[in-house]
């Protein structure tokens, strides 16, 4: 209850900065669980899911309804102003043909009260049992719209932080390049220095510039990413507290889960169509059965020569009560192909699922093998950027001790770079990989 009511008021106060920002020039600070948090809360699909589910319940309540007594009142206000002629038999009042008389007067007015109440319905009572498996598969939809919106803002966030380490290194590497310039004029003014050297150093340093360009451009890409998958305005400042590394769980590579396809929205919502064929199927068989209610009708008839609303002699009451039943005999073979036709589709229902559970138990181990892969690629990287930090030390070293040429430091320069590249892009893969192995578990 306690994290519970933590994590809503950390949406809350998400949402209330956001909303202050049209005034404002106020950044918003998010870790990774909060990012996660604000999108679900404002993502437009996930709040059309949740109307989805009132919708649901809605026809629900609608349904429950059919059992409940019904109710109708009428008043009918007729004029007849020619009579219905009615033929007597031959033989009535020692008549020999059919003799023409009228019944009736020319004002007639009618008020009842008709009430119905179902005994059983067949119908009804499916109804019931479909609007529950209906609720059951738009609850799931919800918890896949969740999922892939928990995926597209995680690999945002990791984006994000991605350019920002590599805006983090490019710039080291223009401030590397700086230095070696300013060392080769020098050498150059002393003549220790070919131009064409001096030219290749000064190319390095547009490159490097180029790349830290780039590489604050693609910032601004991935911001522009984080944002519209938060549905925040694209003129917030966000502030990521994160960073990747210590995204990384290494607790999940020892991690040996089991494959449970039943944990994943796909198999759940496959299983729910299949309940969903299965009830139709039997609403259907159902609907074989008769259907029995109550009636009952209170009316009071007004006839006269006259409109005399309020004359109490001219109003003539009467009521019935009665039981009905409607039994279904033969209506084409109708019900029975319908029957067949939601057989038919819970057996594709079936065998997606057998497809299903195999597709989930390869891609399940598929993602834990990748995972394992690039850990180790992790590891492997800081380790040889490690190593490549301390050889560009060293080597800077010497270079200011004069022991060492500014070609070679170049080439220090370019395996720290290649090494700097390999350990972010290593950081990032781990962790989209972290990412599709909780999803090929269903635990994302």
């Amino acid at each position: 209850m306690k994290l519970l009511i933590k994590n809503i008021l950390q949406i809350t106060f998400c949402i209330l900065s956001i909303t202050s920002f049209a005034q404002t020039d106020t950044s918003i600070q998010l870790s990774l669980k909060q990012a996660i948090d604000l999108g679900l809360a404002q993502r437009f699909d996930i709040k059309n899911q949740e109307l989805a589910i009132q919708i649901s319940e809605s026809n629900r309540q609608k349904t429950l309804t059919k059992n409940l007594p019904q109710v109708n009142a009428s008043i009918d206000f007729r004029y007849n102003a020619i009579l219905a002629t009615n033929l007597l038999p031959p033989g009535f009042n020692g008549n020999t043909d059919y003799t023409p008389v009228k019944f009736g007067t020319p004002y007639n007015t009618l008020t009842s009260i008709t009430a119905t109440q179902n005994i059983f319905n067949a119908i009804v009572s499916g109804d019931k049992m479909v609007n529950v498996a209906q609720q059951e598969y738009d609850q799931v939809s919800l918890e896949k719209y969740k999922i892939d919106a928990k995926s597209a803002i995680t690999q945002a966030y990791y984006q994000v932080l991605l350019n920002q380490e590599q805006i983090k290194l490019t710039t080291e590497n223009v401030k590397t390049a700086e230095t070696i310039i300013k060392k080769g004029e020098s050498e150059y003014t002393n003549g220790t220095l070919l131009k064409t050297d001096l030219s290749r150093y000064q190319l390095d340093l547009a490159n490097a510039k180029n790349n830290l360009q780039t590489a604050n451009q693609n910032y601004e890409n991935s911001l522009v990413s984080l944002k519209t998958q938060l549905i925040i305005p694209l003129s917030t400042n966000v502030i990521l507290t994160d960073s990747l590394e210590n995204l990384i769980n290494s607790a999940e590579q020892e991690s040996d889960s089991q494959i449970n396809p039943e944990q994943r929205y796909e198999y759940r919502m496959e299983s729910s169509m299949l309940r969903i064929n299965e009830i139709q199927a039997k609403k259907v068989n159902r609907s074989y059965l008769p259907s029995v209610y109550l009636y009952g009708n209170a009316s009071l008839q007004n006839q006269n020569n006259k409109v005399t609303f309020f004359d109490t002699n001219t109003w003539y009451p009467f009521a019935y009560v009665g039981v009905h039943a409607d039994i279904p005999i033969f209506d084409g073979f109708e019900k029975s192909r319908n029957i067949t036709g939601y057989k038919l589709r819970s057996l594709q229902n079936k065998n997606n699922l057998e497809k299903l559970n195999y597709e989930i138990q390869s891609e399940t181990i598929n993602a834990k093998n990748q995972l394992a892969t690039t850990y180790r690629q992790y590891q492997n990287a800081k380790e040889n950027y490690a190593l490549a930090q301390s050889i560009m030390t060293l080597d800077q070293d010497r270079y200011n001790q004069g022991t060492l040429t500014a070609a070679s430091l170049k080439n220090t320069e370019y395996s720290l770079q290649n090494a700097q590249n390999n350990y972010l892009t290593s950081i990032y893969n781990v962790l989209i990989a972290q990412v599709n192995y909780k999803k090929a578990l269903g635990e994302l």
